[in-house]
């Protein structure tokens, strides 16, 4: 039996109907930060309820979909089931792991008199099943020549295992009843920051070079090496700079440097192809992974980092990576997998990305403070209130539409103007 893209396509909606949920806790969180919150909840526990079940249970499975749907044609044979059913339970222990972190976010749990960290633990399973996922993947492709999807792909599963080594550090240190700051800071950023630009960037980056072989061209591919190169540290550019020593803070934002002019330059590589690509919907995002380009330029120097800390745009940069160049992204992903039925209504979404991200923009010290108020928490509210509304009518348009007219279009590479044509060519036997 192997893994249909029917099925995986499957697999895909639902993540998008998770995104619903983590959406909805995202916007019902900044409501409540303008209008107060219920009693039982707080601002902490649903802002990690929220983040959580974005990382785990949207673009996490949502990834390992598309990556499993766009292998076949890559290594000429077919998943086994089982990665399917460990991105089914990815998605399943994502939403296990919803309440605990919304009800009591990383605090110990009391109940029937016990004191139990169900938080850590649903959040321990989740990491579990990405092992999994990696170790199918890597049993899948094993002995396959690496093209330059496939090494993207290794890449991005890496990135995941060394980010998920901050999740486990954070928790020793908890143990070992270690305080300081710098350590403790760095194992959340590392955790965060790497699994955000390790996994979900390379991962989507390889989805790009699946469709787009420009990537595996000799730009291309130094491209994705300085990115490559510079990631292993850059989570340390998340840590207040007041807490980093200088020579680790030096080390970072070389780091940081690479990762932005690699990115600039597959930007660069990119952007001809998408163009040509009548339809494509990879322009937005691409736009958003420049601006976290050059923003990693930026806090790749100390005093511009200090700056960002206190005028507060960390939260926006977030946004621009998250929402802008990720969700986006996996949206044009799906579109090239499985076609345009899958994404109908991606514009919708789009303009609702574009419109929470704008809203955020108020919410920072750049805002002029004569024009602020309370009405910048409210705009905000509403605002994040657009994606959720164009998730909404995605799902549906796309669970009412009929099956796949063509179950075996996922198993076809995908077809390239006629320059792009060499250039796939030499990309399956590098």
């Amino acid at each position: 039996m192997q893994a249909s893209g029917r099925d995986l396509r499957r697999l895909w909606i639902a993540a998008l109907g998770v995104f619903l949920l983590a959406g909805s806790t995202g916007a019902l969180n900044r409501f409540w930060l303008a209008y107060g919150f219920p009693a039982g909840l707080q601002f902490v526990n649903v802002r990690h309820a929220h983040s959580h079940l974005m990382y785990f249970g949207w673009v996490t499975p949502a990834l390992m979909a598309l990556i499993a749907t766009r292998l076949p044609p890559l290594i000429g044979r077919t998943p086994s089931p089982w990665i399917r059913r460990t991105i089914g339970a990815t998605l399943g222990l994502a939403l296990l792991a919803y309440p605990p972190f919304l009800l009591f976010g990383y605090s110990v749990a009391e109940i029937g008199g016990r004191r139990l960290p169900l938080s850590v633990i649903t959040a321990s399973l989740n990491i579990l099943a990405w092992y999994t996922f990696i170790a199918l993947y890597l049993r899948t492709t094993w002995g396959v020549p690496r093209s330059r999807p496939l090494r993207l792909w290794d890449a991005a599963l890496a990135f995941q295992v060394l980010a998920s080594m901050g999740a486990w550090g954070r928790g020793v240190l908890v143990g070992l009843k270690v305080t300081d700051p710098f350590l403790t800071d760095a194992a959340v950023y590392l955790f965060l920051d790497l699994f955000s630009d390790g996994w979900f960037m390379l991962a989507l980056l390889g989805l790009a070079a699946a469709e787009y072989p420009v990537l595996s061209s000799s730009s291309g591919r130094w491209a994705m090496r300085l990115v490559i190169f510079g990631l292993p540290v850059t989570f340390l550019l998340g840590v207040p700079v007041s807490l980093v020593p200088t020579a680790v803070r030096l080390v970072a934002g070389l780091g940081g440097i690479l990762v932005a002019l690699g990115l600039l330059g597959g930007i660069w590589v990119l952007w001809p192809a998408v163009s040509r690509r009548p339809g494509t919907t990879w322009r937005v995002p691409l736009v958003f992974l420049g601006i976290k380009a050059l923003a990693e330029f930026g806090i790749a120097v100390p005093s511009v980092a200090l700056w960002a800390e206190q005028v507060g745009l960390r939260i926006s940069y977030l946004h621009w990576l998250l929402l802008g160049f990720v969700t986006l992204g996996v949206l044009a992903a799906a579109k090239d997998a499985w076609g345009p039925a899958t994404v109908r209504g991606s514009g919708w979404m789009t303009a609702g990305v574009i419109l929470l991200i704008a809203t955020l923009l108020p919410l920072t010290a750049l805002w002029p403070a004569a024009w602020g108020g309370r009405w910048t928490l409210r705009a905000a509210a509403a605002a994040a209130w657009a994606p959720v509304a164009a998730a909404t009518w995605m799902v549906v348009q796309t669970t009412l539409l009929p099956p796949v007219s063509d179950p075996a279009r996922w198993l076809q590479p995908p077809v390239d103007p006629a320059d792009e044509a060499p250039v796939r060519l030499r990309s399956l036997h590098m």
